[in-house]
């Protein structure tokens, strides 16, 4: 089979509109985390209640004799690749922030072992089960690394940190991307304040937002990598994200890259994922993670069922980070990477 790959769109600024009005959410906006280096619960981050986004077209890919797997397995599928990128552009908060720029960010996958090469991914969009065909929204075939970096709504990385047990409905399916901390590096450092933060958005169910681990990175070597972090924080499942950031709710399908031995781009159709599923979005304080004034050379995330201190967070190796995370580990990311978010106002 052949196809064609439009080249990954590579990390720039970000402008954001500063026109965006507030949006007032009737749910508390306020989302509980457990610090591990205080031992106490700490309230950080802010939900989102509102975003808007601009969509650029590029060149459509149409790939045909695709096989299925799990819900789909046993049939060959055409998958229509419509070239769109959805990306957020202004966002609010029930305090009525508004960003209007960032810093962008260069991501690194940690996986253990190394050699795990299983990729999954979701992708906006329809099925028309009469030809087999898969109608999606988005640019693709997305490798993993760009739909880590890329800042688009209509496609995203799924089941981020879960190394066993992907099911739906108690169905286990082909759905685990055992991925154990992902890396956000700035191109430069900034100072921690309380008007430069980080963004988290995930696709699920406004009140069952899965749970995920953050730390700031404080140092890191000549090539990137992190050398050291600041206190770790652990935001609890279905705590955050509690507005709904889009209306109606979209279409969305699973893919992986099973059919070829777990290696390659996730092509393969896997599932139907629920349609009640939608995006919601947390902000986080950069001086919330560390002290105000400190250098923030980015930040990590990783499951919530991590255990280890800001040292042991270094290596994906300790035995800090299980390598049995079940489905609390399946956080589905969305526009993962906006790099350090300015804000115009508070």
């Amino acid at each position: 089979m052949r196809y064609s790959l439009i080249p990954a769109i590579r990390c720039n600024s970000i402008r954001f509109r500063p026109t965006v009005q507030p949006v007032f959410c009737l749910i508390s906006a306020i989302a509980p985390f457990l610090c591990f280096t205080s031992a106490q619960a700490q309230i950080i981050g802010q939900d989102i209640t509102s975003i808007t986004t601009d969509t650029a077209s590029f060149p459509t890919i149409s790939i045909t004799n695709v096989a299925g797997d799990s819900e789909f397995a046993g049939n060959t599928f055409t998958l229509n690749f419509g070239g769109k990128i959805q990306s957020i552009t202004g966002l609010t908060t029930t305090g009525g922030s508004t960003t209007f720029r960032s810093i962008p960010a260069f991501v690194q996958i940690r996986r253990n072992p190394a050699t795990d090469d299983r990729k999954l991914a979701y992708y906006q969009g329809s099925f028309d089960s009469s030809s087999n065909t898969f109608n999606f929204l988005s640019l693709g075939p997305l490798p993993e690394k760009t739909l880590f970096s890329i800042n688009n709504i209509l496609a995203g990385p799924d089941n981020v940190f879960t190394n066993t047990g992907a099911n739906l409905g108690g169905t286990l399916y082909n759905g685990n991307a055992s991925i154990e901390r992902l890396d956000f590096v700035l191109v430069k450092p900034v100072k921690a304040s309380n008007k430069i933060r980080f963004t988290v958005f995930e696709r699920g169910l406004p009140t069952g937002h899965d749970g995920f681990g953050i730390a700031a990175i404080t140092s890191v070597d000549k090539h990137g990598n992190p050398t050291s972090y600041g206190p770790i924080y652990v935001i609890a499942a279905s705590t955050w994200g509690k507005t709904p950031l889009q209306n109606p709710i979209p279409q969305y399908y699973f893919l992986n890259n099973a059919a070829k031995n777990n290696s390659g781009i996730p092509i393969n159709p896997a599932l139907t994922i629920p349609a009640n599923q939608v995006l919601g979005g947390l902000l986080i304080r950069t001086d919330e993670l560390v002290s105000q004034g400190k250098k923030v050379y980015g930040y990590s995330l990783f499951a919530p069922d991590v255990t280890c201190t800001p040292k042991t967070l270094l290596n994906v190796a300790n035995s800090c980070f299980p390598t049995n995370t079940g489905t609390n580990g399946g956080i589905d990311l969305a526009a993962p990477n906006l790099g350090a978010v300015y804000l115009e106002s508070e």
